[in-house]
């Protein structure tokens, strides 16, 4: 089966890509979607760590791609996302709605921009431990805005936790709005805790389809990758609880990071 990993985050001191590799085969991972690390201040920054990041994955681009991580209200933040998607291969981008709402207008030549680049966008949403009091920014009902720029195709981390019912009342809206694509899918990143990870799962299965949700589990890396290896065991036993085929345990694990995040390059 193959597994893809939609959420997993950078820090300093990348490793050589083979000690990645190597995790990734213990934990029986096809490919991870590999985020830049966050700037929140600094173009050039930015651009030095979407940098680090092409370096990683283009050791083993079958295998690694990027997510550049970018902070839409730094000025000349359009022509680096450009750049990084046109030029660099990055597979798609990800955002923290980062003390600003997606429905502000000076956001607008951002959506347009992403609209014209067909832009697959990783958003966090749910609670937010970092960022000071930024959670409230991140709640999922702010992306209906995105319903005016379809061509942009879009992912709620998380399930939004603790708006799990509102991140589908958002899918909902994007299904119904009747635009050519449902825009749309829902990260299943922890998130979500124990006690109600599984009925969140199920309630989005029920509500979306399995073709709507992708794994994600949040690791970090140079580290070795544990904390995923034990996520895959969870979920996928959450999955034969749930009672879903092969089929479907496919798209969930991977299915559905490949249609919004396809390799590039």
């Amino acid at each position: 089966m193959r597994i893809v990993d939609c959420h997993v985050h950078t820090v300093d001191g990348i490793t050589d890509a083979a000690a990645i590799l190597n995790a990734m085969d213990r934990n029986g991972l096809t490919r991870m979607l590999v985020m830049s690390k966050l700037e929140r201040n600094s173009l050039q920054q930015t651009r030095r760590n979407l940098l680090d990041t092409k370096k990683l994955c283009d050791a083993a681009p079958d295998r690694l791609s990027g997510l550049a991580w970018l902070e839409p209200t730094l000025p000349g933040m359009g022509g680096l996302a450009r750049e990084a998607l046109c030029d660099l291969d990055f597979a798609g981008i990800k955002i923290i709605p980062d003390h600003w709402y997606a429905t502000e207008p000076r956001l607008e030549p951002w959506w347009e921009l992403m609209h014209e680049l067909k832009a697959g966008i990783l958003f966090h949403t749910g609670i937010l431990y970092g960022h000071e009091d930024g959670s409230r920014f991140c709640q999922p009902v702010y992306l209906e805005k995105l319903l005016h720029y379809p061509n942009i195709r879009f992912a709620m981390a998380h399930i939004s936790w603790p708006w799990c019912d509102e991140c589908l009342a958002v899918m909902g809206r994007m299904r119904a709005v009747g635009n050519p694509q449902w825009q749309s899918y829902i990260d299943m990143t922890p998130g979500t805790p124990a006690y109600i990870r599984k009925q969140a799962i199920a309630n989005a299965i029920s509500f979306c389809g399995v073709e709507r949700l992708m794994f994600g589990s949040d690791s970090v890396i140079p580290s070795d990758l544990k904390h995923q290896g034990e996520l895959v065991k969870r979920d996928g036993a959450l999955f034969d609880e749930l009672g879903l085929s092969a089929a479907q345990k496919e798209r969930l694990f991977s299915g559905t990071a490949e249609e919004l995040f396809p390799p590039r390059g």
